[in-house]
């Protein structure tokens, strides 16, 4: 029996379809969705920063999806590629992107959500995490949590799903 889905996400389109997938899986189930935001000091997931770069180079009224975030992190961001935000900026967007899939799961019937923001290597978070929450499952993005170097030294979800005690599913 399914009773709790653990769901990294990152902003990306992959992630979101991981916790549309695990909405879909939990409400049937009744179960627990436990979506998981891992913040790397000093750098901004691939997902959430393209995500920013729409914002940014697009309408922010029409954009909807990260525009509540300040204009100082918004202008800091803009179109390039080594901006550093903070630890509290990170933080601020990671959790903003949480409330933003916290609402597919509830739109989506799941009365179960909890959200987490954590720090450190996103393999062994996840994983510790999992272990944790005594998760049943995991549902995460094929792409996404990672970069180019993902793919030359094995990318966050191949690695998660190599090492999980429990059911993987990685979403495409």
């Amino acid at each position: 029996m399914i009773k709790k889905i653990l769901v990294p996400v990152d902003g990306s389109a992959h992630s979101v379809k991981a916790v549309e997938l695990a909405s879909d899986l939990a409400s049937k189930y009744d179960a627990q969705v436990i979506l998981l935001h891992v913040l790397l000091r000093g750098h901004m997931s691939e997902g959430v920063r393209k995500a920013l770069e729409i914002e940014v180079g697009g309408n922010r009224a029409s954009a909807g999806n990260l525009v509540n975030i300040p204009q100082e992190i918004m202008a800091r961001v803009g179109s390039k590629k080594d901006v550093q935000l903070s630890f509290e900026e990170l933080d601020f967007v990671g959790k903003y992107v949480l409330s933003n899939v916290s609402a597919i799961c509830r739109d989506k019937g799941v009365s179960k959500v909890e959200s987490r923001v954590e720090e450190g290597d996103p393999t062994k978070v996840i994983l510790k995490t999992a272990d944790d929450a005594k998760a049943d499952m995991i549902i995460m993005g094929n792409r996404g949590l990672s970069d180019f170097k993902g793919m030359l030294v094995g990318s966050v979800s191949h690695k998660v799903s190599n090492h999980a005690k429990c059911t993987c599913v990685t979403v495409r």
